[in-house]
């Protein structure tokens, strides 16, 4: 009895090693396909900061039109709007009528929060989500949690230091995906969870 035990535990183990290694190849394969069709347009933009390429992308859609205003969420509290503008020799007049610092975010569920909030405020409902492609996907995850009703399109900026190419002969890469596949993991049965627990109230 015992040894049939084990094997049925073992077996059961294998499944489930399989299965998320199967789901993290199709997360890569989701990270290094996913749209980046930069001339589309929505009422406004934002930013999950990290990256100085994540705000170069940000700020070029704001200035080719693409949204009417910018959020850039997750600031360090200590970091000046005026700090920041300097920085990213961002156009002063543009800085000050167009560009909004969220401080208040510490993680992508911070980001969420502090987004919708702003977008709730000012009645958007559509945004540009700029972040990198790897974490992109759990961004949208978070920010559909908070924003149900809005639409999301993805502008994922590229990160130098991570290889999508070539990620299974790179280390850092396959640790970087796998981490963030597994929060992906989390954010996504957390929002159905969520979404089903609503739903089960509604009836």
């Amino acid at each position: 009895m015992m040894r049939f035990l084990q094997q049925l535990w073992l077996n059961f183990l294998m499944i489930v090693i399989l299965a998320w290694f199967g789901g993290y190849v199709l997360f890569i394969h989701q990270v290094r396909t996913q749209p980046n069709d930069v001339t589309r347009k929505a009422d406004a933009i934002v930013v999950l900061t990290g990256t100085t390429a994540r705000l170069n992308v940000a700020y070029q859609l704001l200035t080719e039109g693409a949204g009417e205003r910018l959020l850039i969420s997750g600031v360090n509290r200590v970091i000046s709007k005026e700090t920041l503008r300097q920085a990213l020799d961002v156009n002063e007049k543009i800085m000050e009528c167009c560009i909004d610092i969220g401080k208040q975010a510490l993680d992508t569920v911070g980001n969420a929060d502090e987004i919708s909030l702003w977008a709730a405020e000012r009645g958007y409902k559509s945004l540009l989500v700029v972040t990198s492609a790897y974490h992109m996907p759990r961004s949208l995850v978070e920010i559909r949690r908070m924003l149900p009703d809005a639409t999301l399109l993805p502008v994922p900026a590229q990160d130098k230091s991570l290889d999508l190419e070539n990620w299974w002969q790179n280390p850092k890469s396959m640790y970087i995906l796998a981490a963030e596949f597994n929060k992906f993991l989390f954010s996504l049965i957390r929002a159905r969870t969520e979404s089903a627990v609503m739903s089960g109230d509604s009836n």
